[in-house]
């Protein structure tokens, strides 16, 4: 089956050349057209000439870090809606920096060129979007001016660390997880979470469900979608408590769960 995406313009950035030249053949024979740098200043020059689709690149440049590179990609009105693949490596940043910097996607861990690959495609695509705009509905969220997407998988960030990097950016919007349990949904309101809904519960039980659930599904995937606000009267509220005060309770919920199942608490992420 071919690329849904063909001919797409890619531009990878590593410090590492023998890894810029293995994606660059992979994507090359994928049918991509790819622009590569091993230095972020040198790629910036090159986005004033040639626009990208899609830019990856890896947490060290020859001149600067990943994240402060997406930040002044951002930070550019003539090139900041350009999709930015992340690849963090074994030392991932915090989900604080990722958001803050506008990452649409980070991808942790060891260098694999069909995981790298499969990233591509899912973030052309949603770039891409429907071919046609279904009509506008009262209901629907507005778009948020300049907001964008934060999305990745459990195997990369706990739901407990999105949650906190959501609300340490003040943001509105919502954040959709898709597990192998089925899919459940967080609402923010200028970071406080004041809706949970997930496998038939709401509220802090729902919230509860999706941590325990998520931290043994590392294929499951969240999305966060900011809006400038929540739909007034549409939107149930169905948790009161701080974000610290959700979090505690619900670490609490968890370690007496496990230690009455004789379980022990897991142990950090390595």
């Amino acid at each position: 089956m071919s690329d849904p995406t063909p001919k797409a313009r890619v531009l990878i950035v590593d410090a590492d050349p023998a890894k810029l030249n293995v994606l660059k053949a992979a994507l090359v024979h994928a049918a991509y057209q790819v622009i590569s740098a091993t230095s972020a200043s040198f790629a910036l020059t090159t986005l004033e000439r040639d626009r990208p689709d899609l830019i990856v690149s890896g947490n060290r440049t020859e001149d600067m870090d990943g994240v402060e590179f997406c930040s002044i990609i951002r930070s550019d009105p003539a090139i900041h809606d350009i999709p930015f693949l992340l690849l963090s490596g074994p030392k991932r940043p915090t989900p604080w920096a990722v958001a803050q910097a506008g990452v649409d996607m980070l991808l942790a861990g060891d260098f694999v060129v069909a995981a790298v690959l499969d990233r591509i495609a899912k973030l052309l695509r949603n770039e891409a979007g429907p071919p046609v705009s279904p009509p506008p509905r009262a209901a629907t969220p507005r778009p948020e001016p300049g907001g964008r997407t934060f999305e990745g998988s459990f195997g990369v960030l706990d739901l407990t660390e999105v949650t906190q990097a959501i609300a340490l950016g003040g943001k509105t919007g919502r954040l959709a997880l898709r597990l192998s349990a089925g899919e459940g949904a967080l609402l923010f309101d200028s970071g406080r979470v004041v809706h949970a809904e997930f496998d038939g519960r709401t509220g802090e039980a729902a919230f509860a469900a999706m941590v325990a659930t998520a931290q043994h599904d590392p294929e499951g995937s969240f999305r966060f979608k900011p809006t400038a606000e929540l739909p007034g009267g549409a939107s149930p509220r169905t948790i009161h408590k701080s974000v610290d005060q959700l979090l505690l309770s619900v670490a609490s919920e968890i370690d007496e769960g496990q230690a009455a199942a004789g379980v022990p608490p897991p142990g950090p992420r390595s």
